[in-house]
């Protein structure tokens, strides 16, 4: 949760604060795109442009076999297809998968489960944002139905199609960006619920080199403005945040307590299940530091999938049930 703005100690990663240096690489390289897997992905781009109003950088292509994909996947037999909106303000992007001819069960997560992972956007003004989810029958959080307010700065919790929570927040000031002055969309940040949000800190750090920030809220917070607007009224929450590295772009860990939990179980393939695309130096090596750690090899054989052109992807499933899709482009000539 991304409550600034007077609203109280953010929950959710945001832009990175004043100061945050971009971390020195080591065997992770930087971020790709934060992957979601829908159900309809006519109805997912729908929502995240129309609604939202991210732009469209790659349009939904046709279903599809490839067998590298499906080894790395772990979805043989099935076919998929991807669209990729782009956050203005942002160097990420929102990448929604779709698969058929495969076994699916959508997750349906909730904000408080375990492997839950949510999007949060800054807007300039939330009032078009609020009309045309309304007009889509989207389905709000926040209690009430509309947005929290604190001075000028307000926020709101809702889902998208599949359950993936999406706060959009209008901050005040406005902080800086890179979005163009069309765009009401201005930047863009990525939150985790966990188990435990140290032991998952910890994980990162000491595996990938995620970098901690002092930033987070490290104790159990009872807010109840906060908890109401994230639509987890009764709960407690605490967080832990962590630059990626190669980057200055932090991400969230966030933990609930008084609330019921239930840890996230999916495939690659499920509608709710969701894909962090991590650029790494050696994919197989990562991937068996990860394995070591107590992640799971998703990637069929146990080894990252050949793509061609010295392209190779292993997708790993963290402790939390968050995909790392690590990718190991090709080197440069």
């Amino acid at each position: 949760m991304l409550l600034s703005g007077g609203l109280g100690t953010s929950l959710r990663g945001q832009a990175p604060p004043p100061g945050v240096p971009t971390t020195p690489a080591g065997d992770v390289l930087g971020l790709g795109n934060f992957g979601h897997t829908v159900a309809s992905l006519e109805k997912s781009v729908e929502f995240y442009h129309d609604v939202l109003g991210l732009e469209l950088a790659r349009p939904p292509a046709p279903f599809a076999v490839n067998d590298a994909i499906s080894r790395m996947t772990d979805t043989v037999g099935g076919q998929s297809r991807i669209a990729v909106m782009k956050i203005p303000g942002a160097p990420w992007g929102v990448e929604l998968i779709d698969y058929k001819d495969i076994q699916r069960q959508p997750a349906h997560p909730r904000f408080q489960d375990p492997g839950a992972a949510n999007l949060a956007l800054r807007v300039r003004d939330l009032d078009p944002v609020m009309s045309a989810l309304k007009k889509a029958g989207a389905h709000v959080l926040t209690l009430g139905g509309e947005p929290t307010v604190r001075g000028k700065a307000r926020v709101v919790f809702v889902q998208d199609p599949d359950g993936f929570v999406v706060e959009i927040n209008q901050p005040d000031p406005l902080p800086e960006t890179t979005a163009p002055a069309s765009s009401n969309v201005i930047g863009g940040g990525i939150e985790v619920t966990v188990g435990d949000a140290e032991k998952t800190a910890r994980f990162y750090q000491d595996v990938l080199g995620f970098q901690p920030l002092a930033s987070g809220n490290p104790s159990f917070n009872g807010d109840k403005t906060m908890t109401d607007t994230a639509g987890t009224p009764g709960a407690q929450f605490r967080q832990t945040r962590a630059v990626v590295p190669g980057t200055s772009i932090p991400i969230t860990f966030i933990e609930f307590q008084s609330i019921e939990r239930n840890p996230l179980h999916t495939r690659v393939s499920d509608p709710g299940a969701a894909v962090l695309q991590l650029r790494v130096r050696d994919a197989g090596a990562v991937m068996n530091a990860l394995k070591a750690a107590g992640a799971t090899v998703v990637s069929v054989g146990g080894e990252p999938a050949d793509l061609g052109n010295n392209l190779h992807i292993a997708i790993v499933r963290d402790p939390n049930n968050l995909f790392l899709e690590l990718i190991q482009p090709p080197l440069a000539r």
